[in-house]
């Protein structure tokens, strides 16, 4: 049976698996809820503000920004945010050892 690339879908799955689980706790326990939703207004809030100065614009995009992302489908971008702080903490070096090894047996 042919193997390769079997290990890349492992580790894809395994991020999948990683974005899922704060999901499924925020369903769960609704502290953890509004503590993650308290964590993302700041992000939010943080990242518009360096990109564009303190100002009335900021404060209009960032509200926009948050109804949308935190309230509305807080899911979907909670996934997703989890997802880039995993990339930002260099695991994405996990998948470029998955294709490294990979490569090595053919």
């Amino acid at each position: 049976m042919n193997e390769n690339g079997n290990i890349i879908f492992l580790i894809f799955g395994a991020f999948l698996l990683l974005a899922i689980i704060p999901i499924i706790i925020t369903n769960v326990f609704w502290p953890s809820k509004l503590i993650m939703q308290i964590i993302l207004i700041f992000v939010l809030y943080t990242t518009v503000k360096g990109y564009l100065g303190e100002g009335n614009l900021t404060i209009i995009i960032s509200a926009i920004l948050i109804y949308f992302m935190v309230f509305k489908w807080f899911e979907l971008f909670l996934g997703l945010y989890i997802l880039q702080l995993l990339l930002g903490l260099q695991f994405l070096s996990v998948v470029i050892w998955g294709i490294g090894t990979n490569m090595k047996k053919g």
